[in-house]
């Protein structure tokens, strides 16, 4: 699907007809999947390569776009009614990823949390979801100090924005909660120079669970899905965290700064605290959230942590249906043991480098209340390539 869209691009083609029947001949002497499943599967890579990366530059775009008109045929009658849910559904899901990646690619410059909160209210008009935006001053008076005490370095005021797709007698209730740290220093614990730049991606998981709860209404998922995004900025200013700093968090937990740059778990410990109170079925974070990931395992799969091993198995199953491989990594007691603290009740970092995407999750795990069922995504290795 992506080499169809890419030649038909490369010949500036206005008009197209695609034989099915001719493609899926050929790809199923290769394939064990199923008929529909190649439909799926030729839709998608037909439908997501185009993204327009050019939105800064000054050089005059090219006003060709891709083909304004792709006919899809086939001599079988079941196939063309294949063809018509499947083109259907990986049209909304292509629309989805457009949004979440244009979010991702920002320079931090224009992506600053104001920004990412106002985009999500005019998105969440347009797709006739509820969006309700909260001001640091909104946030300091639910003492959530942790979200607050990472943005303390920047100039740029944070945003808590939570957008809510709610069906009429929903079956279930699933919050997603995202990491939006538009632009990652390190803060006091500073970053190498190297690669900085990439830190503009902090906020993928932000982004992806704004992608996702559009997902859900555009598909009419019978499912109550809430998608809650912390919005802030890891910058090294006077005001900024110190390690050694103790900060309290909206639980009430207390919490000893050892490394600035462990930032995404101060966020999402406030964030997941505050999704909890609306008692949804199953919780979801996602975040670029450690280095750590792609050393487990590179950038072919994502992490997945959690409290409950059945729902762990269903997040990974749904990723596999779809394309998206999503790995287990354990989440025993005893990963914490190190982070404990003297002074406080506990520390953002472990005293040694190992386990550290199952330190992180093991951080978040503390502020999840007892008989959620929850699962964290990390996607730091997976959030982003150019490759």
């Amino acid at each position: 699907g992506g080499a169809l869209w890419a030649r038909l691009v490369a010949e500036h083609v206005v008009h197209a007809s695609v034989d099915v029947d001719m493609i899926l001949g050929v790809a199923g002497l290769k394939s064990e999947h199923s008929e529909e499943r190649l439909v799926r599967a030729l839709a998608e890579g037909f439908l997501l390569p185009y993204q327009d990366l050019d939105e800064h530059k000054t050089a005059k775009k090219d006003a060709y776009t891709g083909p304004e008109k792709v006919e899809w045929v086939s001599s079988k009658a079941g196939l063309r009614t294949k063809l018509q849910k499947e083109l259907a559904e990986a049209q909304a899901s292509a629309e989805c990823i457009r949004i979440t990646r244009a979010w991702s690619n920002q320079p931090s410059n224009i992506g600053t949390p104001e920004y990412y909160a106002a985009e999500a209210k005019k998105l969440a008009q347009k797709y006739k979801l509820k969006c309700r935006i909260l001001t640091e001053a909104e946030c300091k008076r639910e003492k959530r100090g942790l979200f607050l005490g990472v943005g303390q370095g920047s100039v740029r005021d944070a945003r808590f924005v939570i957008v809510e797709y709610a069906p009429t007698k929903a079956k279930k209730k699933v919050c997603l909660v995202g990491k939006g740290i538009t632009f990652d220093s390190g803060g006091i614990s500073i970053k190498p120079s190297m690669k900085m730049e990439d830190m503009k991606h902090d906020m993928t998981g932000a982004a992806t669970v704004m992608g996702a709860v559009i997902l859900a209404s555009l598909w009419k998922s019978s499912n109550h899905v809430i998608a809650v995004m912390a919005f802030t900025e890891n910058m090294p200013d006077g005001d900024a965290i110190a390690p050694g700093n103790i900060i309290t968090a909206r639980s009430g937990k207390t919490v000893e700064i050892i490394n600035t740059d462990a930032e995404g778990r101060l966020i999402l410990a406030d964030a997941l605290d505050y999704a909890q109170d609306m008692k949804p079925d199953y919780l979801v974070n996602i975040a670029t959230l450690t280095g750590a990931v792609s050393v487990a395992l590179g950038k072919h799969a994502c992490a997945v942590l959690g409290n409950d091993e059945t729902f762990i198995e269903s997040v990974r199953s749904a990723g596999a249906r779809n394309g998206e491989r999503i790995w287990p990594l354990p989440l025993w007691d005893e990963y914490f043991e190190d982070m404990k603290s003297d002074y406080a009740d506990m520390r953002n970092s472990a005293n040694d480098g190992n386990g550290g995407t199952i330190r992180g999750a093991i951080f978040l795990k503390q502020f999840i209340r007892e008989g959620q069922a929850w699962a964290h995504l990390d996607i730091a290795s997976t959030a982003y390539s150019i490759g």
